[in-house]
C-alpha cells in the first residue's frame, strides 16, 4: 500500500460515524453523570459553599474591616419567611459577637396546589464570613451561612394524605452596616430538586 492507498482510507472515512461517535459520548456523558450534576456546580448553591461553615469545635476566629458591621452584641432576627410574596413560616437567629449564628424555621403554611405544610423541626448553625464581599464596590456587608437538618409534613388537602420530607437546610444572609438583612432559606431533600425562600429583618431586643 503506498501513500496514495493512506491518504484515500483517511479522506472516505464516514462523516457521520464521526458525528454519531460525538453524539453517542455525550449521551453517555448526561446517561452517567446526569444534567443534575452539571447544575449542582453552581457555586452559588450553598452546598457548594459549605466549607466557608466551621466544624464543630473549631475556633471563630474572624477579622473585620472597618467598613463592616462591628459585632459586640448579640444580634436577633425574628421575621416572617415568604416565597413569591406568600408566608411560609417563620424565622428566628441570633448572630453572637465571636461570629457564630444559629437559628429555627417553624410554622406552617398552605401552597397553592391545595397543600398544607406543617414545619416540624427545622434548625440551623454556622457562622459569618468576612471574606466574601457583596460586591467588589460594597464591601461593606457582612456575609453569614448556616446549615442543618429539617423535616416537614406535607398534607394533600384534596386527599388528606401526608407527606413526610427530610432534608436539609440553609440558611444564608448579608448583614448592612445598620444590621438590617437580606436573606434566604433553601430547603432540599437530594440536593437535585430544592426550594428557595427569602427574608428580610431588621435585629429586635
Amino acid at each position: 500500500m503506498d501513500s496514495t492507498d493512506l491518504h484515500i482510507g483517511r479522506s472516505v472515512y464516514p462523516i457521520w460515524l464521526r458525528f454519531f461517535t460525538i453524539i453517542a459520548g455525550l449521551a453517555a456523558f448526561f446517561l452517567l453523570a446526569g444534567q443534575s450534576s452539571l447544575f449542582n456546580s453552581d457555586p452559588s448553591l450553598p452546598w457548594n459553599e459549605q466549607d466557608r461553615i466551621l466544624s464543630q469545635g473549631q475556633p471563630t476566629q474572624f477579622h473585620l474591616s472597618e467598613d463592616q458591621p462591628q459585632l459586640t452584641q448579640v444580634l436577633r432576627y425574628k421575621t416572617r419567611v415568604e416565597q413569591d410574596d406568600q408566608p411560609r413560616g417563620e424565622i428566628n437567629v441570633l448572630i453572637y459577637p465571636d461570629g457564630s449564628v444559629k437559628g429555627v424555621w417553624n410554622g406552617e403554611y398552605d401552597e397553592p396546589n391545595n397543600v398544607h405544610c406543617l414545619i416540624m423541626a427545622a434548625s440551623f448553625t454556622g457562622n459569618i464570613d468576612p471574606s466574601r464581599r457583596f460586591v467588589k464596590r460594597d464591601p461593606s456587608r457582612l456575609y453569614f451561612a448556616t446549615a442543618g437538618t429539617s423535616a416537614l409534613i406535607e398534607t394533600n388537602l384534596s386527599t388528606s394524605r401526608d407527606r413526610s420530607i427530610n432534608g436539609a437546610i440553609y440558611v444564608r444572609g448579608w448583614i448592612d452596616p445598620n444590621f438590617a438583612v437580606i436573606g434566604d432559606l433553601i430547603i432540599t431533600e437530594n440536593k437535585k430538586t430544592f426550594e428557595t425562600f427569602n427574608w428580610t429583618a431588621l435585629p429586635v431586643n
